[in-house]
């Protein structure tokens, strides 16, 4: 089957039934389901068929997901892109995934137009008022198409999309996420989760990240919800609708659980509240017990990744004495933790020791795009390696200690450090830098680099502005902290000692980071 018929069922079985609302505009499925037919028709219309790629760099938008159901429908490949990088790090992956159109909003089209020229071939398609000259307007490119639905071209093992994701190398990796993988966990989601039919939920995270599609878009489309999109997250504006449209499912990053938290919420309506879950890394335990009390049916904290999807769950209402823990394997997941640095399944870690935590599944990836060594490297003997820490205790929960490599997790974000060591390295100040992830309890991980200054006068502010320069360079990925040090600490290979440094680090710090 193909996921995007979901969207086609949901119309059929449900014409009249809300499924979107987006800034006082409201769409049923069958409205919903016409436009996304017109999108794939357009599309098709354009030269795109079965196994070709469109790029989205885009907030959250009602053409998105209607062009992202569309391309579904016809076979093609969307790849949803991380809206807040770079321009050429958006070129990398528009180039890397082999895209033949390229969709954007009006937030974007600053960066879209500066590498647009480099990208000669390419279709691109504007959502927003004023297309510039090298772009279509979106509105303008489906309206010549029909809206009748234009059949099933793709399905079970065929690629459904690709997602990507900065994992543990530095370099961007494309995943390869198969109808039949997306299907299937969808239904884990919806059988885990409890999701339901009169369910209202809000998407307000971006779209690019796999908990945000697979924990709620694809799902509850199969189920016939209805979703209140945002075009970003805003504490405010997300917890004016949960009374507004009486949201009843809300799922959040824990820097966003955070900050809702640290708000004076007795001034909102959250009556209508039932399901909260969250991922990405632990949060504090006077946040999640404040959590379980916003949520009364259901409060989960579900870990995956974008490679094998949510695969541990625990529903800390139902089961308050597992706070901290991560929880069991949800269904049709099998999951274990070897010992670090061995490579057969078998070889167990001791209840209570850290080790790499494997799993197997389902709804695993079908692997990363032009990448056989990195995708053998992961997926063995129907395994997946998933490069984290954990330990589990004697009844068998997972507890799980963060990366086995270094990669920073900031605010829901995952940030190779050789990904900002690129750029500093690049300084004519800086004989010598190193990036690492530092605690924080807003942000997870707090991004900090360590630098040898080759100039007396360099500044944090100096490097900070750089850094804000830098066209190769995120904001989400500047360090917020900066420590000019005397040495970067390394072993007899060269390679940094990231532990010793973080050490180093942690001990001058005289309060914690904010």
């Amino acid at each position: 089957m193909n996921i995007g018929y979901h969207l086609t069922q949901a119309a059929r079985r449900w014409p009249a039934k809300t499924a979107i609302i987006f800034e006082g505009r409201r769409w049923s499925y069958l409205e919903f389901d016409r436009l996304a037919n017109r999108a794939a028709n357009a599309f098709a219309a354009a030269g795109i068929g079965k196994g070709d790629r469109v790029a989205f760099i885009t907030w959250n938008l009602p053409e998105q997901v209607a062009g992202f159901y569309g391309l579904l429908k016809i076979g093609a490949i969307p790849v949803p892109v991380n809206y807040r990088l770079a321009a050429n790090e958006l070129k990398f992956i528009i180039e890397n995934a082999g895209a033949k159109f390229v969709v954007f909003d009006d937030e974007l089209t600053e960066r879209v137009a500066v590498i647009a020229p480099q990208l000669p071939g390419l279709g691109f398609v504007h959502i927003g008022r004023d297309a510039p000259d090298f772009a279509a307007r979106f509105h303008d490119f489906i309206a010549p198409a029909s809206d009748a639905d234009p059949g099933i071209h793709a399905g079970g093992d065929d690629v459904a999309f690709i997602m990507y994701t900065s994992g543990t190398t530095g370099s961007p990796k494309g995943v390869l996420r198969t109808h039949r993988a997306e299907i299937i966990g969808a239904m884990m989601m919806g059988q885990e989760v409890g999701f339901r039919h009169g369910d209202v939920c809000i998407h307000n995270k971006p779209l690019f990240h796999i908990a945000q599609l697979q924990l709620q878009v694809l799902p509850f489309i199969a189920v016939g919800a209805t979703a209140v999109m945002t075009r970003g997250f805003d504490v405010d504006e997300t917890m004016s609708y949960v009374g507004s449209e009486r949201i009843t499912c809300l799922h959040g990053v824990p820097t966003q659980l955070i900050m809702m938290m640290q708000q004076d919420l007795s001034k909102y309506d959250l009556s209508s509240l039932r399901c909260g879950f969250f991922g990405g890394q632990n949060l504090p335990d006077v946040t999640t017990r404040a959590c379980m009390a916003m949520f009364p049916d259901t409060f989960f904290n579900l870990y995956g990744m974008t490679e094998a999807l949510s695969c541990i769950g625990v529903d800390y209402n139902a089961q308050p004495d597992l706070v901290g823990s991560v929880g069991h394997p949800i269904g049709n997941v099998d999951m274990r933790v070897i010992k670090v640095g061995s490579e057969d399944p078998r070889d167990l870690a001791a209840t209570g020791e850290i080790g790499e935590v494997i799993v197997r599944t389902p709804a695993v990836m079908q692997g990363y795009l032009g990448l056989p060594e990195k995708t053998a490297a992961v997926l063995r003997d129907g395994w997946y390696f998933t490069g984290d820490g954990g330990s589990l205790d004697d009844r068998r929960l997972l507890t799980v200690h963060g990366r086995l490599d270094f990669t920073i997790k900031s605010g829901g974000e995952n940030i190779h450090p050789s990904e900002v060591e690129n750029v500093l390295f690049e300084h004519p100040a800086i004989g010598d830098a190193a990036v690492i992830g530092l605690p924080s309890a807003k942000w997870g991980d707090l991004v900090c680099a360590a630098v040898v200054s080759k100039d007396p006068g360099l500044t944090a502010e100096a490097l900070d502005r750089y850094c804000l320069e830098s066209p190769d360079l995120a904001d989400f990925k500047r360090p917020r902290r900066w420590f000019f040090v005397p040495e970067i600490p390394s072993n007899s290979t060269g390679k940094v000692e990231r532990n010793v440094l973080r050490q180093r680090l942690l001990d001058s710090l005289t309060a914690p980071l904010n």
